[in-house]
């Protein structure tokens, strides 16, 4: 299946918003995140992504099909600079055909430098997804560092 990765405009913020949610949705499962009054996952720094210049929005498309979404940013825990992934979703109805590794793949390559992903805690699913995409893509160059809340892989991608 062939895909693009767009970057979200201020003008499609709802459209991210809704995919946010489906990821949030999914997540929940795992962590204590309960919806609002408005049965809405409430996200904090959501509308930072379209007016700080250290986050990014994208939304994975094949042509004007949405096949999910990534939001990257730059709160690092062990790096000064470098990136990370905070939400990643590719809808359930595509993960089989391998997408999400070669989104991740390509965000990776899209910022070279110091990266961290921090796979949400208590989910074995994305823990495994991530350990494997990353291992694959850095050739097991990577480190592993606990935290409170699980742990984070770090590597840096400068001469991939």
């Amino acid at each position: 299946m062939n895909y693009e990765i767009v970057e979200a405009k201020s003008a499609e913020k709802n459209k991210m918003y809704a995919l946010l949610q489906f990821a949030l949705y999914d997540g929940s499962q795992y962590i204590d995140n309960d919806i609002n009054d408005d049965c809405l996952f409430e996200y904090n720094w959501f509308n930072n992504y379209f007016t700080d210049a250290n986050r990014v929005a994208y939304f994975i498309k094949d042509k004007e099909k949405y096949l999910g979404m990534v939001l990257v940013n730059e709160n690092l825990k062990f790096n000064k600079n470098g990136k990370s992934i905070a939400e990643f979703l590719i809808l359930p109805k595509y993960r089989r055909n391998h997408i999400g590794k070669r989104v991740a793949y390509d965000i990776f390559t899209k910022f070279k430098g110091n990266w961290e992903v921090e796979p949400m805690e208590n989910n074995p699913i994305a823990y495994s997804f991530w350990h494997n995409v990353i291992a694959e893509y850095t050739n097991n160059n990577y480190i592993i560092k606990k935290v409170k809340e699980g742990e984070i892989f770090i590597f840096n991608n400068e001469n991939n």
